[in-house]
């Protein structure tokens, strides 16, 4: 009954269809800055240990604190509009338009998640044996076929780690929406672990929110499986 009722529920196809868009946009952007990241980060220049210690302090704090944060900056007053009216823009309602809030939501969700990937990323190119990099380059290979040949296929193994624990990570995602935006305005930024908290704990429909997570459970499994095939 409860799987039936999901069916026929608005505000579930909405949440999902958020989930999917946060999932699909948020994966790849991280995968790909974080790999961009990794790799100037493992350059030998001076003070590159700050540079890694300060992309990396994200992820260990309080995600209550980069909520606070982030809603300080994108308020509507906040520093972020201030600074565009500094230079004549319009402000922008980051968190309380729809088309735009879902949108901050993924772009502070990045900004957290940057260093964990970072660090990950930069073990995977710290193993990659150097004399081959140096064969290509006599070779005639230039930088950008030793990153396309050489590089991105012996870390693809983190690549799909990344991947996989990307997407696992989008479908979890819940403090940061209840911080920032309590899934709002409206539904715009209600993902999925967002909804079944809201089903079971706050309105007490503990068999709805239990059967949404084993839909959940159900297309994180699928996904994994897709991504395992496609290695």
């Amino acid at each position: 009954e409860n799987y039936q009722k999901i069916l026929g529920d608005k505000v579930a196809r909405e949440t999902f269809f958020n989930t999917f868009y946060f999932t699909v946009v948020s994966v790849p952007l991280n995968v790909i800055i974080t790999l961009v990241l990794a790799v100037f980060l493992n350059q030998k220049i001076r003070g590159i240990t700050f540079f890694r210690t300060a992309f990396y302090l994200p992820v260990i704090s309080a995600s209550v604190a980069v909520s606070l944060m982030f809603m300080w900056i994108l308020a509507n007053n906040g520093l972020l509009n201030q600074m565009l009216e500094s230079v004549g823009l319009e402000p922008v309602r980051w968190l309380t338009d729809p088309k735009i809030a879902l949108n901050s939501v993924i772009g502070v969700t990045i900004w957290k998640g940057l260093g964990l990937n970072m660090i990950i990323f930069l073990a995977a190119l710290q193993d990659i044996p150097h004399e081959l990099v140096e064969a290509a380059a006599i070779d005639g290979a230039n930088r950008v076929q030793q990153f396309l040949k050489i590089t991105v296929p012996l870390i693809s193994p983190a690549i799909f780690f990344v991947s996989i624990t990307g997407v696992i990570g989008a479908f979890q995602t819940f403090d940061l929406v209840y911080n920032m935006t309590g899934g709002g305005p409206g539904h715009a930024t209600t993902v999925i672990g967002f909804y079944i908290w809201q089903q079971a704990f706050k309105y007490m429909r503990m068999g709805y929110g239990a059967a949404l997570a084993y839909i959940v459970f159900a297309a994180i499994l699928g996904l994994t499986l897709i991504q395992w095939v496609l290695r």
